[in-house]
């Protein structure tokens, strides 16, 4: 078994020549044979290793854990790292089973001793029977070909040597080595899904479907890996194509996001949730939410899960942000001449008095007929109700009406200032002056609007 571990290291490039290895070690067989095979691996092939031990607490057991895998790894000249972790503690205080707390408890600890030691990997002992069991568990979750792919062999600084062989296989090595091993019967507890999974459907499986049924789940797992890849490479390439970023959202071109299959779609809707929240555990039902948003008008979603992100659809893109409040309303008085300082916006705007002659057109000011203003006027933002009187238009329109009309997402409404007196809108700044305001070849005085962000004056206010 030695040398078929061996050949499967080399042949995923698991180990780099002279690399440092951290070594988890819970001191149940399979984790012995590992530390076992690496302590000898590193002897004849150059590297170094430590082993790590994690005391979760749980059992009457775990001190006798413990000293055993510390007395091995002192008789085998093997540096040996020992943390205790109320594990039962972290699992109330983060609403996790304990089984998950433990797992979550193992790799930070494993994470935290490998950035300490300046190790290069990290070992665990994970076979092909684990990978059978994880691949079923995956598929009664009903996972996609995310979860299909089950345990890499390789991932990041984590690595697997003995994904190449089963429990039977160690179990023979561990026999044939007299090595010192305990007994976890926590394994043997059919409250946990795994074990349930591990003692009786695999059973199951194997005397009435495929006697290989462990054998078969490895292969359907290296599959559903190479799949994946091919997808994320993919996915890779559409990626800048259909994004766009700032630092606080992302947005996806819905156009170009629906001519692709529905598989790439999924992907890139989930990279995205990953990307915006840092959170990779999405739910198929947070991915179906988002996409029941393609159908729709316009609309929203809030996902939690760890952390919280707002989606939504607005006009031709689905927007991804995890900070949604919307902008707060404001109101303040204008003093012409002088000048209003909006704190929400971080915008100073002026209001000059000039001669009609004196026009100029340019997207950085506006201008109105000053003499048809009523005061007193006020800088403010939208309200409930607002209606506009357009030049050439019968009647009235909604704002909300005129805002959908010239696509302005609804989480930057309230960011565009009004110049108003009563319930009468003047000008919608920096897209619209109405018809009450607007400067005609009778106009003899203009009122001037200038924008200035981030500089903050009182004068005349």
């Amino acid at each position: 078994m030695y040398q078929t571990v061996v050949t499967y290291i080399q042949g995923q490039n698991m180990i780099k020549p002279g690399g440092k290895i951290v070594v988890g070690v819970s001191g149940g067989a399979d984790s012995m044979a590992l530390l076992h095979i690496l302590h000898r691996y590193c002897a004849e092939n150059g590297g170094e290793m430590v082993a790590a031990h994690l005391n979760h607490g749980l059992r009457r057991e775990a001190l006798q854990d413990e000293q055993l895998v510390k007395e091995t790894c002192s008789r085998w000249g093997i540096a040996c790292y020992v943390r205790r972790v109320d594990v039962a503690a972290v699992a109330a205080r983060t609403q996790k089973s304990w089984e998950e707390a433990g797992r979550d408890c193992r790799y930070q600890y494993f994470r935290e001793l490998a950035y300490q030691v300046g190790a290069d990997h990290i070992a665990t002992a994970h076979h092909q029977n684990d990978q059978a069991e994880t691949v079923l568990l995956h598929l009664l979750r009903g996972s996609g070909i995310r979860g299909l792919q089950g345990i890499k062999p390789v991932n990041g600084q984590l690595i697997r040597p003995l994904l190449c062989v089963t429990r039977q296989d160690i179990e023979q090595y561990v026999q044939e080595n007299q090595l010192p091993f305990c007994q976890d019967l926590s394994n043997n507890d059919p409250a946990f899904t795994r074990n349930r999974i591990r003692l009786q459907l695999i059973p199951y499986l194997q005397d009435a479907f495929n006697p290989r049924i462990v054998e078969a789940l490895n292969r359907l797992a290296i599959i559903a890996q190479e799949e994946n890849a091919a997808l994320d490479e993919i996915a890779e390439q559409k990626w800048p194509l259909l994004t766009k970023s700032s630092q606080t959202e992302l947005e996806l071109d819905i156009n170009l996001l629906v001519a692709e299959p529905p598989a790439l779609q999924n992907r890139l809707i989930l990279r995205a949730m990953q990307e915006v929240s840092g959170q990779r555990d999405w739910s198929q039902e947070d991915l179906l939410r988002v996409r029941s948003l393609l159908d729709k008008p316009g609309s929203d979603v809030v996902l939690e899960w760890g952390s919280t992100i707002q989606v939504g659809k607005v006009y031709d893109a689905l927007v991804f942000t995890s900070e949604f409040s919307e902008s707060p309303s404001f109101c303040y008085p204008v003093t012409i001449p002088g000048s209003v300082y909006v704190k929400e916006l971080a915008t100073t705007f002026s209001f000059e008095m000039r001669p009609a002659s004196e026009q100029q057109s340019s997207p950085e000011q506006i201008s109105l007929d000053l003499d048809r203003i009523k005061s007193p006027l006020y800088l403010r933002s939208r309200r409930e109700g607002d209606r506009l009187r357009i030049k050439g238009l019968k009647g009235q329109k909604s704002l909300k009406k005129y805002f959908m009309e010239q696509k302005i997402p609804a989480r930057q409404r309230n960011q565009i200032p009004l110049l108003t007196a009563g319930e009468e809108i003047y000008a919608v700044l920096g897209l619209l002056v109405t018809e009450p305001a607007a400067v005609t070849d009778s106009t003899e005085r203009i009122l001037v609007i200038k924008a200035c962000q981030d500089v903050k004056t009182t004068e005349g206010n």
